[in-house]
Parts: structure tokens; sequence; C-alpha cells
């Protein structure tokens, strides 16, 4: 257990050690896992329709992790929302390794296709390609498929900031800041100025260009 703490949340590894490790608190903790599993795959047997967002990210072992969360709404429109699996990616990397974690843990948790009516992905090349990545081979495994693929909104920022002509403003803004940073006075001035107007922020960061 402390192993896998090392690997998913170092920072909490010391809380685990305080946990008791006898055979009958990892049993129970075994049960109460099933229990969760049970209660989702019966919540999402409730789903008139559901979205999927995932992602894939590598960890301190550089081991690639696999995510993939569901939000569904029932007949009464409850909205349901929940982490439905991790996996670890022990190869490459490629679109048709992500796709086939995305059926497993669809299958594991009896998830229809016919249900998913939108996949948020990361928008890296290996899920938003059209041919051998992942959406191209899910289009062609469910041809005739309504799905909408969406890129998440913090990778669109990202997207947007590569196509615009950033470069005018943040001349500016590094050309103002590396001024009030160059000049004591005006530094020590500019701090207290944020202090008077109770500003989140104390100071500049140095910007260079």
């Amino acid at each position: 257990m402390l192993q896998v703490c090392d690997v998913l949340c170092p920072d909490k590894k010391n809380n685990f050690q305080t946990v008791s490790s006898s055979r009958k608190t990892v049993t129970s903790r075994i049960e109460a896992i099933n229990k969760n599993l049970t209660q989702l795959e019966s919540k999402i047997g409730q789903f008139k329709f559901c979205s999927i967002a995932m992602d894939e990210n590598t960890d301190i072992n550089d081991t690639a992790q696999f995510v993939l969360f569901i939000r569904g709404v029932d007949e009464n429109f409850e909205i349901t929302e929940e982490l439905a699996c991790m996996r670890s990616l022990k190869g490459t990397r490629k679109g048709c390794d992500i796709f086939r974690e995305f059926q497993e843990g669809l299958l594991a948790l009896k998830v229809p296709i016919t249900d998913i009516c939108n996949i948020t992905t990361d928008g890296t090349p290996n899920m938003t390609g059209k041919k051998s990545v992942f959406l191209g081979l899910f289009n062609q495994n469910y041809p005739g498929n309504n799905v909408v693929f969406l890129h998440c909104v913090i990778h669109q920022d990202a997207l947007c900031k590569s196509a615009l002509n950033m470069k005018p403003v943040l001349d500016a803004v590094v050309k103002l800041v590396n001024t009030i940073r160059s000049r004591g006075l005006t530094h020590r001035q500019y701090r207290d100025f944020l202090h008077s107007v109770q500003s989140e922020y104390s100071d500049v960061c140095i910007t260079r260009k």
C-alpha cells in the first residue's frame, strides 16, 4: 500500500502509515471499494444519456496513467459525476492503446456506446487525429454515432494562445514589470500601493523576454 502511495500521492504517505494494515482492515476496505463500484454500475445502468471526459498523463515513475470520468443523467434528471476508472499504459501511448483502454473501461462498467452523447479529451494528437488515433478509431468502430468531441477548457486556452499573436501584449507587460523591478524606489512605492488597495498580490513577478 505504501508503495502505491509513493506513485499516486507521495505527499499523503505519512497519513497512510497511520492506517492499520491488518488483514481485517484491508478486507473491509476492499469490500467498501466493491460496494462503491457496484453502486456506480447501478447508477450507470439508469443513465439515459452520459458524457465522458478522459485524460492521459505520466506519473512520477514514468508510467502513463489513463483516467476516465463519467457524467450522466437519469430519467428523473438526477446528475451523477464520478471517476469511472484509472488504467495504466505499460507500453506505448498511441491512439490504439488509449482506445483499447477506453473500450475496456466502458466494458467493465457496462456503459452502452449508444448512451454517450459527448466525449471530452485533452486535445493531444493521439486523441484527436482522423485515422489511427482515438477519434479516428472510435468513428471506425462505431460508424454513424452522434457523439460530439470536445477539447477541455484548459487546453482550449492553450490552443487560443498558439493561434493568437500575443507578442505585442506580452512585450508591453514585460517592459512594465521589468521597469518596476529595476528601480528600487518605484518598486517600493508599487508594493505600498498594492498593500493600500488590499490587492491579492503583494508584488510583481520577475518577467523576462
